[in-house]
């Protein structure tokens, strides 16, 4: 008989040990099949190793042959480069040398909130550049340019054309600038 309806069960504690369980049959076979998966896992393991120091020494020898039969090769003193070869390869050279972070680094210094550039064309072979933009004004456009011209790296730049273009709710002036690119020697 309860005396409270929501009293909790009662609590059987006991500190008494639990008696140990012994291992049965099934628990011995597991440890059986354990132990020797891990030894076949081992086997493999010691018959890699085994295997690949033979490579390795195997590699060691045929690499000491081929040094012993291959006779040392006195070098070959270059052939001279006619001026036909020699033209073509510096104009390469010069285009591949040229200051492109120093003439970046000017494009940013010259940057203008209301100007944005879409397309660049350099060819530092012929000093030659090609901008495409569009500014939220002729005004901006023309500021940039003058910003552009004072960093020293751009002679003889000027916008060759533009025009009025929708950009969503507003219009901007797309333009072309070229210009003369002085690349650093």
């Amino acid at each position: 008989m309860k005396l409270l309806s929501n009293a909790p069960a009662a609590v059987d504690l006991d500190f008494a040990p639990p008696r140990r369980r012994r291992p049965g049959a099934l628990g011995w076979a597991l440890l059986a099949i354990g132990v020797l998966a891990a030894g076949f896992s081992a086997w493999e393991m010691w018959a890699a190793e085994r295997d690949l120091a033979e490579r390795e020494a195997l590699l060691a020898r045929l690499r000491s042959e081929l040094n012993q039969a291959r006779p040392a090769q006195p070098a070959r003193a270059a052939a001279p480069v006619s001026a036909e070869e020699r033209e073509p390869a510096e104009r390469v050279a010069a285009a591949l040398n040229a200051d492109w972070a120093g003439f970046f680094a000017d494009l940013q210094r010259a940057g203008h909130p209301e100007v944005a550039l879409l397309e660049l064309q350099g060819d530092a072979a012929r000093g030659s550049l090609r901008v495409v933009g569009e500014a939220q004004s002729v005004e901006a456009a023309f500021a940039w340019l003058e910003q552009l011209q004072r960093a020293g790296t751009l002679r003889e730049a000027r916008i060759d054309s533009h025009e009025w273009v929708t950009q969503g709710p507003q219009m901007v002036v797309r333009f072309v600038l070229t210009a003369q690119w002085r690349p650093a020697s």
